[in-house]
């Protein structure tokens, strides 16, 4: 009867677990300045940004039982962030802490002396640490690619695919608002070359409140700027769905749903590229490219264009929808308009063509680039030309090239080879492909993987500059192929620091005592060009 009780009591406490609720990850009322599936030129957000009033250091929870399975530390994307692994099978991750725990930071900085690096990840099991509903798992922060104080926390499925949770039922906020749309922009398309030769036609920045009517050539396709809006945040936040009619016959539907790290860089394609490359919101495209891998998330009729038959007015209807089923509308009138012509071509171009679904190689006299299979979205002719003889005195050591359009997403670079021919002997080791007009480092000479843009062969011979200011803050700065390694000793001895962005920080200030040390920094360029600074300063 006793041993009937035991297993009772484990089935009964397997099913608790199973059915535990998540809890907020924060003690302060839920707001959000981001939530999941927003678009971020080549990705999705795969995570709930909760705000946090902007201060540092509130206490994070974990939301489910578990044990942690990972802690990362890195100067940019999740920054300071815990993993942990749910009895249920999911995964919640916690992004830009200021603070592990007590045992956790300890080992972090273990693990940074040992490997003699900053950025580390320590991987742990069931055993290691687990942890209960509501424990205490560290601090809130703004580490990594952060642009003020709060939480990003994403849930994963067991197949490491993020989930949008709040969407699933994790949490119920109060949303009684609907999304709004900010602008629309409407593009011819050319049946013969979809990307190239396609142009905007009309850019409208209020629809809501337009008046008049849309001309449009026979054929086009409409672009969609749409954010989400919440009771108790000011956050643009992400729309759920995108829908677009023509008349009474719906051409276009998207929804986000839950988006894999694999599929999630086609986003690429999903969105009109040029108007992020400029500078502009992300805006969703009703024209479905056939090289993108989230055409199953999407309805279309004819392609998701809009066909206009004849010459009759009709009404192009944009609706965006939220998770919760708030939904924005706007009806524009639309008439079909003959005189509307593509711009002249520039002939000072070669053009290639290039189809999706195949291997590519463009060749010019000096140059060779390669496109893998599945590299494109679509089918379009490229275009090249050399833009400037080489000019070694400034450090070109070759032509330059321009290789296609920069607003053109591509699913994967291409391989570029340049002709080193005529680079004289002693300085091949310290050429590289450089990217133009900064001659930032593009890839090694034996060929670098590159998207379209301006390229040549530059030179570096010179290790990084280092500057080290009264108050001790150091700067480093490569202007050719790039800083690759930065260490810090403090009296003969590796010391922990930070390189972010040229600045580095030196850390755990409280092991060196006050009083004057022997400061060495070493910088390495990419090409392997090295520069010491070495000299006794006040700490």
């Amino acid at each position: 009867m006793k041993r009937c009780l035991v297993i009772f009591a484990l089935f009964a406490a397997t099913t608790l677990l199973a059915q535990e609720k998540a809890i907020k990850p924060l003690d302060m009322p839920m707001s959000f300045s981001g939530t999941y599936g927003e678009l971020r030129r080549n990705h999705f957000h795969g995570g709930v940004d909760w705000r946090v009033g902007g201060k540092i250091g509130d206490p994070i929870h974990v939301i489910k039982s578990g044990y942690i399975c990972q802690v990362s530390v890195s100067v940019y994307g999740y920054g300071n962030g815990i993993y942990v692994k749910h009895n249920d099978g999911t995964m919640s991750v916690y992004g830009h802490m200021s603070a592990y725990t007590p045992k956790i930071a300890a080992l972090v900085k273990k693990a940074q002396y040992e490997k003699k690096r900053y950025n580390v990840n320590l991987y742990f099991g069931p055993d290691d640490f687990p942890v209960k509903q509501g424990d205490i798992i560290g601090r809130v922060g703004s580490t990594g690619s952060s642009a003020g104080p709060h939480l990003h926390m994403e849930v994963r499925d067991s197949s490491n695919v993020p989930m949008n949770y709040i969407s699933m039922g994790y949490y119920k906020p109060v949303d009684n608002m609907r999304p709004h749309i900010a602008r629309v922009a409407f593009y011819s398309y050319d049946d013969c070359s979809p990307v190239a030769n396609t142009f905007r036609v009309r850019n409208i920045p209020d629809p809501k409140n337009f008046s008049g009517e849309v001309n449009l050539p026979k054929e086009s396709y409409v672009a969609i700027d749409a954010y989400d809006i919440q009771d108790g945040t000011t956050g643009k936040l992400a729309v759920e769905e995108y829908r677009v009619s023509l008349d009474d016959r719906m051409i276009f539907r998207f929804k986000v749903g839950n988006v894999g790290f694999d599929e999630g860089s086609d986003i690429k394609s999903l969105i009109e590229y040029r108007e992020s490359y400029a500078g502009g919101r992300d805006m969703v495209k009703s024209v479905v490219d056939p090289g993108n891998s989230l055409s199953y998330k999407t309805d279309t009729l004819d392609g998701g264009l809009i066909i206009l038959e004849d010459y009759e007015r009709h009404t192009v209807r944009i609706e965006a929808l939220d998770e919760h089923g708030n939904k924005a509308v706007v009806a524009l009138p639309v008439r079909r308009d003959d005189t509307i012509q593509l711009p002249p071509a520039d002939t000072s171009f070669n053009n290639t063509p290039v189809l999706w679904f195949t291997p590519n190689m463009v060749c010019g006299d000096g140059f060779k680039y390669l496109l893998a299979p599945g590299a494109l979205y679509n089918s379009f002719n490229l275009r090249w030309k050399k833009t400037a003889d080489a000019d070694v005195q400034n450090g070109r050591l070759s032509p330059s090239w321009k290789i296609g359009d920069a607003w053109i997403p591509l699913k994967s670079s291409g391989m570029l080879i340049i002709d080193a021919e005529d680079i004289p002997a002693p300085l091949l080791s310290k050429a590289y492909i450089a990217s133009l007009p900064g001659m930032g480092y593009a890839g090694p000479l034996s060929g670098a993987r590159v998207g379209f843009g301006t390229y040549c062969i530059g030179v570096d011979t010179e290790g990084p500059r280092i500057t080290v200011d009264k108050n001790n803050v150091i700067r480093v700065f490569d202007a050719f192929s790039g800083t690759e390694s930065v260490d810090v000793e403090i009296d003969g001895k590796w010391h922990l620091s930070q390189n972010r962005g040229g600045r580095v920080t030196i850390l755990d200030k409280g092991s060196i005592s006050k009083g004057v040390h022997n400061l060495k920094i070493t910088a390495i360029d990419v090409l392997g060009n090295e520069t010491v600074w070495n000299k006794n300063v006040t700490f």
